[in-house]
């Protein structure tokens, strides 16, 4: 775990964020100590225990660049109310989820994503590891469960989210086997409204030798003075 603390402490800086999602950290408990030695003293963060081994989500943020107003802990999700320090003024919803793996848990995750989006109808920003595809393409081959697709894509659908468009890979994770089952779980969807306040984001995939995930990099602004961008990894 050690390791993992020092590969996310030089990616900070390497891509200088200031805004971090981690989920399926496995983590039943984050003290200041293991905060620190993860992020740095400069993050402040909420954390979502794990469930046993499986799940736990960390959201941190730079408290020099972002103001956090409030935030909401739920079953598969940490949800913030926030702005960036420069206009405190335009506040705007990122939450930030760890989908459950077995099929019969994953409606109720759904609602889960219904309710946090009919309370933030604003500008909104849903990102983390799904579990789960609502495209064939999203998957390299025919296994399919076409009925969690109809479910997720209705979800989507009903509550008006966009997909946030992926740069420069189709898969986002890889059960790394001699011949690999690879799809695309991990991704971000947003609102119109945020869409909207940020029409020069970027999202990217990191390569990554410590996980079978791919990491996520958002640049809020691509425009040559824009700073803050925050970086969403799974473990």
């Amino acid at each position: 775990m050690r390791a993992r603390r020092s590969v996310v402490r030089e990616f900070l800086l390497q891509e200088r964020v200031s805004l971090l999602c981690l989920v399926e950290t496995k983590l039943n408990v984050l003290n200041n100590i293991m905060a620190s030695e993860l992020m740095g003293a400069a993050f402040d963060y909420v954390c979502l225990p794990s469930d046993g081994a499986s799940g736990g989500i960390i959201v941190a943020w730079d408290r020099t660049d972002w103001v956090v107003t409030a935030h909401e802990l739920r079953s598969c999700s940490i949800t913030l109310s926030l702005a960036h320090s420069a206009s405190p003024t335009s506040t705007w919803t990122l939450s930030c989820v760890y989908g459950p793996v077995l099929d019969e848990l994953k409606p109720a995750f759904l609602d889960e994503l219904r309710e946090i989006c009919a309370q933030h109808s604003g500008s909104l920003l849903v990102c983390g590891d799904f579990n789960q595809i609502y495209r064939a393409e999203d998957k390299n081959n025919g296994r399919l469960n076409l009925r969690s697709m109809r479910r997720f894509r209705r979800m989507l659908d009903d509550s008006h989210l966009q997909e946030v468009y992926l740069h420069g890979r189709l898969y986002t994770w890889s059960n790394r086997r001699n011949n690999p089952t690879l799809e695309r779980i991990d991704r971000a969807f947003a609102s119109v409204q945020w869409l909207e306040a940020f029409p020069f984001h970027h999202l990217r995939c990191l390569s990554s030798d410590c996980s079978d995930h791919s990491p996520l990099l958002l640049q809020l602004c691509t425009q040559p003075w824009a700073k803050p961008r925050f970086r969403f990894e799974t473990f």
